[in-house]
């Protein structure tokens, strides 16, 4: 009986064991490839697939699952590769939230050697140490999957794992703590990248821990924030003979300073080092003598390490440049060397890849270049290379991309450049190339980008063209081209994107266009293109931005326009399409710009546009005959960022229906004939930038909500007839701190200038001419740091590629709109026609970046500031009637940059001080009303001057002067007879009437001083005869 039992006993044993053999060896089971199948379901569950990437992961065969891979014979899992999308334009493929039940089901699959989950989301969550537990994994990629926190020590048992990634190039949130111990026990590890995390708090001996890595050859600490602290031991260099292994190093993006260079030359297996973003300036004097010390190197970048000449051997030690001749890759851009190229391209005859832009590099490009018959890519842009592309490139049979553009080179294409039929890339953009675009670029049949913009190149486009059947982008702009499009466009049928703006291209629109099936932005802007938009273009199915605005395009804007379903952008300004506003338009939800001004365009604005397209951004309608009210829908957008209805003849009041959860930066509803008060809620528009609305006829009180606008930039309220003082503007919560342009030029605005004007700390323009302001001119105008020091300058302003800041502004006399991009504006105050008193405030004399002062029409006194030439960049001075007395001061004769002077009617004296640009202001009337002034270009002469001119002198410049009043009499009599036969522009054209009108009052003006100086000159010369 015992023995029975003691047999039974033996057998269970065995059966058991038996059955765990199948399960835990290579003989597998039934059951346990069931168990492989579970876990990978369970796995699975972890996972938000909105991609649907793990749609194959069903059935009983998950050995042909996708990312799953197995043992051929024992058909346990051995892979999984499940990498995710790390693109900032694309959803994370798979999104995990639940950390630990993930590392539960991957510890159910025990053969597991090959674990790849980089790129997906783990939601900010911690690594679980529980990853610590996989012993038999070979190789664990966990870089960018979005964790945070310290990186745990239990990933030290890992010992038999040769590849360890945990870099967050994009996503780097992962940190180490000071022990670091663990990495030392990962004894089998070959590569280690640990790129983006955060060491700065790892132990001082981090290096003495990678050195117990025997088998350590590649590593990569880029961007890790390590010290210089952490290559001493105790403040003295470590020995790095332990790196003699490591072939592949990248300490890139570090923090280092001081004597780098000095381990490195005991990294003789070294082939790949990239070294750029640290800052070699100091200590690095022998940098490249040690380079010169590792005789596989063969990947070199040194980019934007602060390096400049000084860094290269002196001739009393003399660079051995024969290692060079083993270097592929070389990179030493973004640094600042200087003279020729020819010095880094001694004996680099295995040369691949050549980078060398943005440095200081001068000279011409050596024909020696065509030596390099390895060469593939030759990166040089940036420099200030000058002389012509030598035609020996043509001997670099391998090239396949080179970019020479923003430098100095001249002369033409060679037509050479045909015989590298490799070439992918050409850039050459931003030099001084001129001729022809040689016809043997058809030639180049894997060519997929030409770039040639900002050249001075002319002739056609040649017709060979058509023959780049790769091309994805061609950009030609801002050149001289001419002649018409050619029809080989059409060919082009991988073409994406063509840029032909700033020509003289002439002709129409080739049909053939249409046959760009893949063509998605097509700019022709600012051309000679005549004729109409051919209807093929509504062909086009992919294109999403369309630019053909400044050329002289007519008749309809086709309807065929309403098919390109995926349309963001449409520029069609400035042709003379004299329609109404495009119907289809409204049918494009995707349109996010609309750019239809100067076009002519006719009639209301649709009242549901903003309804109609949802995704709007932008939208210019400037310069047009349109009429009618504002849509409200317009008010009530919640997409809206720019929005321009200027010149135009909208009327009715603006509409009262602005939100606080709007968009808005930009609102431009100037010169129109809009009427009504100011709309109170438009102060709820938080991050509104720009707001024009001058030249109308708004009316009442400045509103308090004008206080609200806590991000302005620009407010334009001139031309209006606004009252009330300027604390409704510069009280409340507008940001002191931002407002560039205050202008509130011809209104009914009253009171004093208070003084919380002056903490305006980026005022760039300021505009009160024409109101009815009292009191003193605050001395802490002189405060104004902008207009101290203009290189304090903020560009606060967000330019949207759709935004173009113009500026009616009165400079000289004359009104003058600026129109330019970025915002860069002359600084002025114009306090002109209001009724100021007391002195000019001596504070203004520091003002050094003014460019404009006006303080003409008030009633000021005393002297001009004595120092008053310390206002080097002062351009237009005009303080003409007003009381002011007393000697010009002789420091005016130091404005060397002053070409525009009023002193008129006041009641100055003395001499008037001479100098450079003083004599070269020779019009007596700016000095006319100031009876005791005297010196040239008066002909009142001083006492110490020569005696007055002669009567025949006299005579003289009396007929001058009469010439000129018959001469003014004259024009305005032909005025007078033309004047009905363009009234009716006049009256319909409102910016029209603005500068007419502005002009006449320039020529009375001229005539009443011609004949106020004439009167003057014959009542000196009446006194003078009654003397004698």
């Amino acid at each position: 009986m015992r023995a029975t039992f003691c047999a039974m006993l033996v057998l269970v044993v065995v059966l058991f064991f038996g059955a765990a053999e199948f399960c835990f060896g290579r003989n597998t089971s039934f059951s346990c490839i069931e168990r492989e199948r579970e876990a990978l379901l369970k796995f699975k569950l972890c996972f938000h697939d909105p991609l649907h990437m793990l749609s194959s992961w069903k059935g009983n065969n998950y050995c042909e699952w996708k990312g799953v891979g197995c043992d051929k014979n024992s058909r346990y899992v051995v892979t999984l590769q499940l990498r995710g999308s790390i693109s900032y334009q694309q959803p994370q493929l798979y999104l995990i939230d639940n950390v630990d039940k993930v590392v539960s089901s991957l510890l159910k699959l025990r053969y597991l050697e090959h674990l790849d989950l980089s790129g997906n989301n783990f939601n900010g969550n911690l690594i679980p140490p529980s990853f610590g537990l996989m012993k038999q994994l070979r190789y664990l990629n966990l870089s960018d999957v979005q964790f945070t926190g310290r990186i745990p020590g239990e990933l030290g048992n890992l010992t038999r794992v040769r590849v360890l990634d945990l870099s967050q190039y994009y996503y780097g949130r992962l940190k180490v703590d000071d022990d670091i111990q663990w990495i030392s026990r990962l004894s089998s590890l070959q590569q280690l990248d640990m790129s983006g995390v955060n060491l700065s708090h790892a132990s001082l001996n981090l290096f003495q821990v990678l050195g117990m890595l025997s088998s350590l050859s590649w590593l990569s600490l880029s961007d890790c924030s390590l010290k210089y602290s952490h290559l001493l031991s105790r403040n003295h260099p470590l020995n790095f003979t332990f790196f003699g292994n490591i072939q592949h190093f990248d300490i890139s993006l570090n923090s280092f300073n001081g004597p780098l260079p000095i381990f490195l030359q005991n990294m003789t297996s070294l082939a790949f080092l990239d070294m750029s973003g640290v800052n070699l300036n100091l200590g690095s004097s022998n940098l490249f003598q040690v380079l010169g010390m590792l005789p596989s190197l063969s990947w070199l970048s040194l980019a934007n390490c602060s390096l400049e000449n000084s860094h290269l051997p002196s001739h009393s030690h003399p660079l051995n440049f024969t290692f060079l001749g083993n270097i592929q890759h070389f990179d030493l851009s973004l640094n600042f060397f200087q003279g020729p190229i020819s010095i880094f391209l001694q004996n680099m005859t295995s040369l691949i890849f050549l980078s060398l832009f943005n440095n200081q590099l001068s000279g011409s490009i050596p024909n020696s270049i065509g030596q390099l018959s390895k060469l593939e890519n030759i990166v040089l842009f940036g420099n200030q290379l000058s002389g012509s592309i030598p035609d020996s490139i043509k001997q670099l049979s391998k090239l396949e991309s080179i970019d020479l553009s923003e430098n100095q080179l001249s002369g033409s294409i060679p037509s050479s450049i045909g015989q590298l039929s490799k070439l992918k890339i050409i850039a050459f953009s931003s030099n001084q190339l001129s001729g022809s675009i040689p016809n043997s670029i058809g030639q180049l049949s894997k060519l997929e980008s030409i770039d040639l913009h900002g050249n001075q190149l002319s002739g056609r486009i040649p017709d060979s063209i058509g023959q780049l059947s790769k091309s994805e982008s061609i950009y030609l702009s801002s050149n001289q081209l001419s002649g018409s499009i050619p029809d080989s466009i059409g060919q082009l049928s991988k073409l994406e994107s063509i840029d032909l703006s700033g020509n003289q291209l002439s002709g129409s629109i080739p049909d053939s266009i249409g046959q760009l099936s893949k063509l998605e932005s097509i700019d022709l802007f600012g051309n000679q293109l005549t004729g109409s938009i051919p209807d093929s273009i509504g062909q086009l199915s992919k294109l999403k931005s369309i630019d053909i605005s400044g050329n002289q395009l007519s008749g309809i804007i086709l309807d065929s326009i309403g098919q390109l379903s995926k349309l963001e952008s449409i520029h069609l300004s400035s042709n003379p399409f004299g329609i109404g506003f495009p119907k289809w338009l409204l049918l494009q939800k995707t349109i996010i710009t609309i750019e239809l001004s100067n076009a002519s365009i006719l009639g209301p604005l649709p009242e549901n546009i903003s309804h109609m397209l949802p995704m709007l951004q932008g939208l210019n309608l400037a310069n047009n005959l349109m009429n009618s009210s504002i849509p409200k829908s317009l008010c009530n957008s919640k997409s809206l960022m720019y929005l321009d209805l200027s010149n135009n003849m909208f009327s009715g009041s603006i509409p009262n229906c602005w939100g606080n959860d709007q968009l808005f930066n930009s609102i431009d509803l100037s010169s129109n004939n809009l009427s009504g008060l100011f709309p109170s809620t438009m102060g709820r528009l938080s991050s509104l930038l720009v707001l024009h609305l001058n030249n109308n006829n708004l009316h009442g009180e400045l509103h308090v909500a004008l206080q609200n606008f806590t991000s302005l930039v620009i407010l334009d309220l001139g031309e209006n007839k606004f009252f009330g003082n300027l604390t409704s503007i510069v009280g409340g919560e507008i940001s002191n701190h931002s407002l560039k342009i205050l202008r509130l030029r011809k209104n009914l605005v009253s009171g004093y200038i208070p003084l919380e004007l002056c903490s305006f700390s980026q005022l760039q323009i300021l505009d009160l001419a024409d109101n009815n302001l009292i009191g003193r001119i605050p001395p802490c105008f002189g405060k104004f740091p902008i207009m101290v020091n203009a290189t304090q300058l903020s560009n606060r302003i967000d330019q949207r590629y759709w935004y173009w800041p113009h500026l009616m502004v009165v400079v000289k006399g004359r009104y003058i709109e600026y129109i330019q991009k970025p915002l860069r504006f002359e600084s002025s105050i114009d306090l002109s026609s209001n009724n100021l008193i007391e002195s000019i405030p001596e504070e203004l004399i520091v003002l050094k970046d003014l460019h404009n002062l006006n303080l003409s029409w008030n009633h000021l006194s005393g002297k001009i500031p004595e120092k008053i030439g310390q206002m080097e960049n002062l351009e237009s001075l005009d303080l003409s009637q007003n009381g002011l007395s007393g000697m010009i001061p002789k420091s005016m004769s130091g404005l060397t940059k002053l070409s525009h002077l009023n002193l008129s009617y006041n009641n100055f004296s003395g001499p008037i001080p001479t100098g450079y640009q003083l004599q070269t202001l020779e019009d007596p009337t700016i000095y006319i009303g100031n009876p005791q002034l005297c010196g040239a270009p008066l002909l009142k002469k001083c006492l110490n001057d020569a005696l007055p001119p002669t009567s025949s002198n006299f005579k003289d410049n009396n007929e001058g002067a009469l010439t000129r009043m018959w001469f003014y009499i004259i024009v305005m009599s032909g005025f007078a007879t033309g004047f009905w036969g363009v009234v009716g522009t006049l009256i319909f054209v409102k910016s029209w009437r603005y500068a007419y009108f502005q002009w006449v009052d320039d020529v009375k003006h001229w005539i009443l001083v011609v004949i106020a100086l004439m009167v003057e000159q014959f009542k000196k010369m009446f006194n003078g005869n009654l003397d004698d």
